[in-house]
């Protein structure tokens, strides 16, 4: 079978065991499995140009071109997770990219009931999950604006280091295997993930996003502790203040209060 063409499966065709014993997803989720893409939220975003519903599930093996942030290359060999989902909530388009800490909050609470207490999980701004202060989860959040200015969907890629991490990476890495004997499959994580992407994710369009706000919070490094910003034409030092209301990092400087809405966040200060 060419492993470019999807599998699908309803979850509603499945037990409540899921596949060969592995845990389903929530209900109302339809995964899309694959052998290799090039990436999968570009097999997302494919998808949703076509009409995919609402909560579409891309899960692929192996990525050739998968990327973070800032098109940055994503290693992705075989044993970890991959995996986008399509969304299309009714929002404004302003308030997409809060999704990101949507997923954050919903991370962290999969590896950290995977590693068990204590675990030294922690959310980084903007899109990170770090165990140990090593990078184990990046998250990338793409969206469409229609011509009538009105969302038309959310693809939010998550990988996640199961067996591997890269070594060679520009943040020290890790993954699940250096925190537990045996880590999860893929799919196994996939269901865990995906139970806890759906609760945040109802309680998000539901309540809004001041308690996902507050749950990122909790799961983020202290109040006042001193950050290192580097944007474009330069670095902001300062020591960390919370979110804004919509999910912008807050920096106490020596110049006063200072709203970083993209950049990349190193601890400590510059020297």
């Amino acid at each position: 079978m060419d492993p470019r063409l999807p599998q699908t499966r309803r979850p509603e065709a499945e037990s409540a065991a899921g596949r060969d014993g592995i845990a389903a997803l929530p209900a109302g989720f339809l995964l899309h499995r694959f052998g290799s893409v090039p990436s999968t939220n570009d097999e997302a975003r494919r998808l949703a140009q076509r009409g995919a519903p609402d909560r579409t599930v891309v899960l692929a093996e192996t990525q050739t071109a998968g990327r973070g942030r800032h098109s940055r290359h994503w290693e992705s060999p075989g044993g970890n997770l991959y995996v986008s989902f399509l969304f299309r909530p009714q929002i404004p388009p302003r308030n997409a990219g809060q999704i990101g800490y949507v997923a954050a909050v919903a991370v962290h609470d999969t590896v950290a009931e995977s590693i068990g207490t204590p675990a030294p999980v922690a959310c980084k701004w903007p899109n990170d999950v770090l165990v140990g202060g090593e990078k184990i989860a990046g998250i990338l959040p793409e969206s469409s604006i229609g011509a009538d200015g009105a969302l038309e969907w959310i693809v939010l890629g998550i990988g996640l280091n199961l067996v591997s991490a890269p070594v060679d990476a520009v943040r020290p890495a890790t993954s699940l295997s250096a925190h537990r004997d045996t880590p999860p499959g893929p799919e196994t994580a996939l269901a865990a993930l995906g139970r806890a992407l759906d609760g945040w994710m109802r309680r998000w369009l539901d309540d809004g996003f001041g308690g996902v706000r507050e749950a990122w919070l909790a799961r983020t490094g202290p109040i006042g502790a001193s950050l290192r910003v580097v944007l474009p034409d330069r670095s902001i030092v300062g020591r960390f203040g919370g979110l804004d209301r919509d999910g912008a990092l807050v920096l106490d400087t020596a110049a006063g209060k200072q709203v970083v809405h993209s950049g990349e966040v190193f601890s400590g200060e510059a020297r």
